[in-house]
């Protein structure tokens, strides 16, 4: 009942709105995003006659805080608006951390401002959200005349309350668009979307591979082995790089514009402990030797973070209990075609020589 005697309370205040900027359609025209959260308080305010709501008890939230209007400490206004002549907008972050505890049943009161006369609507918040953009932070998008069944929600699977109490929603947006793009056959990866980088402000900023410190570029490279062993493998095309490229610029923000190096710098391995091999073998054999301590350390000992991101770019290595033995593994396998006995060297870990 209470929550029936809200949506009756929205109606009455988009009447009252719509009825007001049919008669005074200039004066509406000159709202911005402030002014119109000052309107809608009065008309919400307005709308309270004859209802179980209290107008005192109607207040704007002053500062950053999510929605912008309660109304008797459980019920929320997000105000959004355009200056276009349509019903579509951007709108607040996905994260919700400015979310007032008390508030659980939330409207959007929307004002399409462009056009002759100026509009408004009044709908259930989760109701209106159809995607996911990112400006400065991932932010919904609005269009307040969507289908209940179009909702960003209903496309991965979830409803709004489970997905905004969610402990890695951010995950489960990755996990969403990365499959979107699968599908499509397209190699995508969401960009800088992690729980991480929205909760600590980390930065945004894009930064080249040969400015990172030494130690940043061995954690760097260690991860990509492990997340993504088909650019281990000699025998594949360029196109084996490309999870690589894309991972270290979407969840780390550097770019690499010669990441063939990373793996075949410096020429094939003509020498172990001194004696030639008949046939010179690839580079990355060496790279894996040297890396594989670390490896075994990350695999052994994987921090939370490089569990979900094993489980989301690499899940074959957690089908094994051991996930270094499984990793190690898929680098034998591409040994074997080159006739490289890459499990004895890392144990031995051999002196090699290289071509120029």
């Amino acid at each position: 009942m209470a929550h029936e005697a809200f949506v009756e309370l929205m109606g009455r205040t988009e009447r009252i709105l719509n009825t007001e900027a049919l008669a005074r359609p200039d004066e509406y025209k000159q709202l911005n995003s402030s002014t119109l959260e000052s309107c809608a308080l009065q008309k919400i305010r307005l709308a309270c006659a004859n209802s179980p709501f209290n107008p005192n008890e109607v207040k704007l939230i002053s500062g950053q805080r999510f929605p912008d209007i309660i109304a008797d400490r459980y019920y929320g206004i997000e105000v959004k608006s355009t200056k276009e002549n349509h019903w579509t907008s951007t709108g607040s972050s996905i994260v919700e951390s400015t979310r007032i505890e008390d508030v659980d049943d939330i409207y959007m009161l929307f004002g399409k401002l462009g056009g002759d006369v100026p509009q408004f609507k009044c709908r259930p918040y989760q109701e209106v959200l159809y995607d996911i953009a990112v400006t400065h932070s991932p932010r919904y998008l609005i269009n307040m005349e969507l289908n209940k069944n179009e909702t960003i929600f209903s496309k991965m699977g979830t409803t709004y309350d489970d997905f905004r109490t969610s402990p890695d929603n951010i995950a489960k947006v990755r996990q969403y668009y990365r499959e979107s793009a699968r599908k499509q056959n397209r190699q995508e990866m969401p960009w800088w979307i992690t729980s991480d980088n929205i909760e600590t402000g980390h930065s945004f900023n894009i930064k080249l591979w040969n400015s990172l410190e030494i130690w940043e570029k061995r954690e760097l490279q260690t991860k990509c082995m492990i997340l993504f062993p088909e650019a281990l493998n000699p025998a594949r095309n360029m196109s084996k790089y490309n999870n690589t490229t894309l991972w270290l610029c979407s969840y780390n923000q550097v770019v690499n514009p010669n990441i063939r190096d990373l793996y075949s710098a410096g020429g094939k391995i003509t020498h172990v402990d001194g004696k030639r091999l008949t046939i010179p073998v690839a580079q990355v054999f060496n790279i894996i030797v040297d890396y594989s301590n670390e490896i075994k350390a990350m695999l052994r000992h994987p921090s939370a973070e490089m569990y979900m991101m094993i489980k989301e770019f690499n899940p074959i290595l957690l089908k094994n209990d051991d996930m270094y033995e499984a990793w190690l593994k898929i680098c034998c396998k591409f040994a074997d075609e080159n006739d490289v006995p890459l499990r004895e060297w890392i144990e031995s870990k051999p002196t090699f020589m290289f071509s120029k």
